[in-house]
């Protein structure tokens, strides 16, 4: 199993826009050039992002991306879900069984416990853990950026 890269991607553009708002909106070109992710792809992922309500663009010339939420309100299973869609891992755990009786399907079982596994875990994680953690790696100067 691979996470794809918008789901990694919307992660670091919202830890990209925690970090700096501070000062104001924050460009996705500022964005672009921290997380190394070409502004037409910010824009992309930034889409489902403000639908449901993680992040508020403002336009103008001091426009940008602001958090709608606080930082300890927004969990990485929030930005995974706006950014990859349903979580379930196969599609026979979303109902979607084309085998057997979904109802004595002991692999179904399987499925579904990863998946509720990785969902409470993804909750678990909000994007202020992720910045406290940041800002102790770069105590130590060995921060990573890569999720």
């Amino acid at each position: 199993m691979k996470m794809s890269t918008k789901g990694r991607y919307a992660v670091r553009i919202l830890l990209g826009i925690a970090r700096h708002q501070k000062n104001g909106p924050v460009p996705k070109k500022v964005i672009a050039k921290e997380e190394c992710i070409s502004a037409d792809y910010i824009e992309q992922i930034i889409v489902p992002l403000k639908n449901e309500g993680l992040v508020v663009g403002l336009r103008g010339v001091k426009g940008g991306f602001k958090l709608a939420k606080e930082t300890s309100k927004i969990t990485v299973y929030d930005v995974l879900r706006a950014s990859e869609g349903d979580m379930t891992l196969v599609d026979c755990a979303r109902n979607e069984c084309l085998g057997r009786d979904k109802t004595i399907c002991v692999t179904r079982k399987v499925w579904e416990g990863a998946s509720s596994f990785l969902a409470v875990y993804f909750s678990k994680i909000t994007m202020k853990y992720m910045m406290d953690q940041e800002a102790d790696l770069l105590k130590n100067r060995t921060a990573s950026y890569t999720i």
